[in-house]
């Protein structure tokens, strides 16, 4: 799917900011131990998880509509993308690309920076701090049984 690079190309430059903030000792560090989690912190943790699943469809779509507004096709911009962050592929670009690849991705960039105001907004309404929502989602990833409660939340 064409979107899917997209996604994962926006994904790993949200997973480098989250990165970049453990860096500055702003998160929870590497060695986690098992958290307590509340029924309502799970709860505040499930209806952050549905609002940020929609503000990514947004910008997905905003950046796929940035890249065809240029004159590239999502399929090329990925290709170029991708090339350009992994020095193992090579990928021509043909004459004009590359001022376009570094206009769109400048564009790109500004989104991804309202999508995590936004994804902070979020956390911070639903009454969770940056770091808990961050250890919650730590204890979800190690526990089954949060695991399945989270699921059960999100469907219903």
């Amino acid at each position: 799917m064409k979107i899917t690079s997209i996604i994962l190309t926006l994904g790993l430059a949200l997973v480098h900011t989250t990165s970049t903030a453990q860096e500055q000792g702003q998160a929870i560090p590497q060695e986690v131990q098992t958290t307590a989690v509340s029924n309502e912190e799970l709860k505040q943790f499930a209806n952050v998880y549905v609002e940020v699943q929609n503000e990514s469809q947004l910008m997905q779509n905003k950046a796929v509509k940035l890249i065809e507004k240029e004159g590239m096709e999502v399929e090329r911009f990925n290709e170029l993308a991708n090339a350009q962050n992994n020095p193992n592929q090579s990928v021509e670009p043909k004459e004009g690309e590359v001022e376009k690849l570094k206009s769109i991705s400048a564009e790109i960039q500004k989104v991804q920076l309202d999508f995590q105001e936004k994804v902070g907004e979020i956390i911070q309404r639903e009454g969770l701090t940056m770091q808990r929502y961050q250890e919650v989602y730590q204890a979800i990833q190690q526990d089954q049984s949060l695991q399945q409660k989270l699921s059960t939340l999100i469907q219903s």
